[in-house]
């Protein structure tokens, strides 16, 4: 922990009679802020609560609007790539804030859409940029600058608050755009990232200027070539393809629901405003993943974990599918929110498990992109058979065996490599 955060602390520990809060709580405080109001929190969550209102006054279609949502996820590599490039050079700041004013300037933008589809589109771009400008790779690098002891404390609470703002964002969009209409609502949301957000970031949010880590002792000295061989080699490794199809199935299924989660139980029969509640247990479902799959890993095998996690979806499916009603609705949400909250714990700590330390990033970062490619290719899939068959049913039969066959994966690892 820096020193002067050790002198803060130990003197408030004293019983200090100063108020200040310490730099790193600070940072923690500032940085959750931004969490609550991220574009994953506020645009994600909310998009099926704009649906029906874009498609009466713009007329578009379903298939149009969650194409957006495609388009968004196939731009992951692009940014990715460049929000790493930067970060290696020291701009996590600056990332931070240009994502957080980006994200304000799109809202704005989205409250002055007309009918071309193409500003939507390029808006939507626009504004997946900003949710991996403040994703856990520029976080982990604030955040682990400022916490050493409690880091994985601080990451718990940023992830939890980001689910947070998950559950409230669809309840207050409903309000909202019952009151203001959705330009006015998309307006508002601009507003309030830009004077909280925006605040939390310049005032609070920053890399600790006392933190030193050497090169060397980050990234082992390993020969270009040995690297490309062995990244080759855990391409080629049975336990790669298994991984790879897990997660491109698991992004599909997820994502296919959950853009559609508002209108699809109102098919079945839920109110808008129950419809919005049941969108904002997706985001608690993923609070509480997230906290179970870190406590069971300890104890449980990772792979029958997966498994598991992936079965909560598929049991919500059936439960809605067979006994359509407010509870099962709600329990699905859940359920949903249960398997997106626990993958990213899950496969952290497989990747850590089966995959050699010094190519570890680069196979992550193909696995995130294979995961990508499931979640962006469901919400347009979803639309597409709605379109076509004028309701739900048959994408909750096609989810209920993806769901099934990504669970079945998991079995195929045996054994941990390290």
């Amino acid at each position: 922990m820096p020193i002067q955060a050790v002198r803060n602390l130990l003197g408030n520990a004293a019983g200090s009679r100063s108020l200040s809060v310490s730099p790193e709580w600070k940072v923690l405080g500032g940085f959750g802020v931004i969490m609550m109001l991220s574009g994953g929190a506020l645009w994600a969550s909310t998009l099926g609560i704009f649906l029906a209102p874009l498609e009466r006054d713009l007329g578009w279609s379903q298939t149009q609007i969650y194409l957006g949502v495609t388009i968004c996820y196939l731009t992951t590599p692009v940014f990715a790539l460049l929000v790493g490039w930067l970060l290696d050079r020291g701009h996590a700041r600056r990332i931070i804030i240009g994502a957080v004013l980006m994200e304000a300037l799109v809202f704005l933008g989205m409250s002055r859409m007309g009918h071309g589809i193409g500003i939507y589109y390029a808006l939507c771009i626009l504004m997946f940029g900003t949710v991996l400008g403040v994703t856990p790779v520029p976080l982990t690098k604030v955040i682990n600058s400022w916490f050493v002891d409690k880091r994985g404390m601080a990451l718990g609470v940023l992830f939890s608050l980001n689910y947070a703002g998950a559950m409230v964002a669809p309840l207050a969009a409903l309000s909202m755009i019952g009151q203001l209409g959705w330009r006015h609502t998309y307006a508002a949301f601009g507003a309030l990232v830009l004077i909280l957000a925006m605040g939390a970031a310049l005032l609070w949010v920053r890399v600790n200027p006392e933190q030193t880590l050497p090169v060397a002792e980050i990234v082992p000295h390993k020969p270009v070539a040995g690297q490309r061989r062995a990244l080759l080699e855990a391409i080629r490794q049975k336990e790669f393809l298994i991984v790879a199809v897990w997660l491109v199935l698991y992004g599909y299924s997820f994502n296919s629901i959950s853009f559609h989660l508002v209108p699809m139980l109102e098919e079945y029969g839920l109110s808008a405003a129950k419809a919005a509640v049941a969108q904002g247990l997706v985001g608690l479902g993923g609070l509480s993943g997230n906290l179970l799959a870190g406590v069971l890993l300890d104890r449980i095998r990772a792979s029958r974990l997966a498994t598991l996690f992936a079965l909560f979806p598929l049991a919500g499916i059936v439960m809605l599918a067979l006994w359509p009603s407010q509870a099962s609705g709600y329990v699905m949400a859940v359920s949903l929110g249960l398997a997106v909250g626990s993958e990213g714990t899950i496969l952290m700590y497989l990747g850590g498990r089966l995959f050699a330390p010094a190519i570890l990033g680069t196979v992550m970062a193909l696995l995130v992109i294979v995961v990508t490619i499931g979640a962006a290719s469901g919400p347009a899939v979803a639309a597409l058979l709605h379109d076509h068959f004028g309701s739900y049913h048959q994408l909750l039969a096609l989810n209920a065996l993806t769901f099934l066959v990504s669970a079945l994966m998991p079995f195929g690892l045996k054994a941990y490599r390290y």
